[in-house]
């Protein structure tokens, strides 16, 4: 997750951080899920250059420190798992007005 944010918080697509590495977009992907190990040495050096240019001791220094935000979806579930029946009802009543456009 750690090199999707820096991907994302650079502006690049999976398409162009390949192009830039000259890998694939897939390449790409499979980094950013865990499919296939972050390689080392001057490979990194290469990802971090495309991605922002920041050192590997940053790098290895945010994936320590990286604590996943759990979506909204997520976020919302959990709390409709919460609610009474009286809240479910109001949270109902504002999600329909909200997507209405009416607050």
């Amino acid at each position: 997750m750690v090199l999707k944010q820096m991907r994302l918080s650079s502006g690049l697509s999976m398409k162009k951080a390949g192009d830039l590495m000259g890998k694939s977009d897939s390449y790409i992907a499979h980094l950013e899920t865990g499919r296939m190990d972050i390689p080392k040495g001057d490979k990194l050096d290469r990802i971090l250059a495309a991605y922002g240019g920041i050192k590997q001791k940053s790098f290895y220094e945010r994936v320590r420190s990286f604590v996943e935000r759990p979506n909204d979806i997520t976020i919302l579930r959990s709390l409709l798992e919460r609610a009474n029946p009286e809240q479910l009802e109001r949270i109902a009543k504002f999600a329909e007005a909200t997507l209405a456009g009416l607050i």
